[in-house]
Order: structure tokens, then sequence, then C-alpha cells
């Protein structure tokens, strides 16, 4: 398992706003949002839990996020992509890493942290969530 925080660079003290919480074995991928979190500064696919108030994305919607932000599959040109990148094949997971997590639609970025980085708050939520002691 591995968690990034979502951060966008252009909110004051690059702001977290988001955590996303990757399965490299299932290569299943999961959003927390922030508590604390704005509706208007969180992308646009994240804004709308937050406006219901569900702070907790499942794999559906958080795997679309990421497909927002990497190179589509479909892509001319694919290949010589993949390869002036190091990659022998199409991993949504690798793309996203490789740009960040950077899209132009807004000005969020991944950056890679510990398990005991995350905040307590999230901690609770997630073991309640999923059932699971990983932490």
């Amino acid at each position: 398992m591995r968690i990034f925080a979502i951060i966008d660079e252009s909110l004051s003290a690059d702001k977290v706003l988001a955590y996303l919480i990757y399965y490299e074995r299932s290569k299943y991928s999961y959003i927390e949002i922030s508590d604390d979190a704005d509706s208007w500064e969180t992308p646009l696919l994240l804004s709308s839990f937050v406006d219901k108030r569900e702070f907790s994305v499942g794999s559906y919607f958080s795997h679309l996020w990421v497909q927002q932000r990497i190179v589509p599959p479909d892509r001319q040109n694919l290949g010589r992509i993949l390869k002036e990148n190091g990659l022998e094949e199409y991993d949504d997971f690798s793309l996203l890493l490789l740009g960040e997590g950077r899209c132009a639609q807004d000005d969020c970025y991944l950056e890679e942290i510990k398990s005991d980085e995350l905040p307590e708050l999230l901690k609770i939520r997630w073991k309640a969530r999923s059932k699971m002691s990983f932490l």
C-alpha cells in the first residue's frame, strides 16, 4: 500500500485536500478527503463528494480521478510515449506518478507520505470504513 497527499499548490501553505491510498497488488485506489476541504478548492470530481459531506471516495470514482490525470489508453503514439518514459506497458498508476498527479484543470499534485503521517481522524475513519487494521 502506498499513500499520497493530494496537495493544491495554489492554496496557502500547499494545503492537503485529500489522500490517495493505492494498493499495488490489487491495483485499487481510494481517496479520503480532508474534513476541512472546501468544495471550491477541491478538484471538480471530488467537490461533488464534499458537497454531499461524503469524505470517503470508493475505488470507482477514485479511478476516474486518476484517469483524468493521465494519458488515455487510446492516445495516438501511446507506444512511443510509454517507451520514452521507460514503461513497457500501459499502467495507470505508473503514469500518474510520472506526472506527479498533475493535470491542466487544477493546481494539485501528489506527494507520497508514510501511513503515520495521516491525520488521526482519517486513520480512524479509514479503519472504520475498511474494517482493516493496516495503520
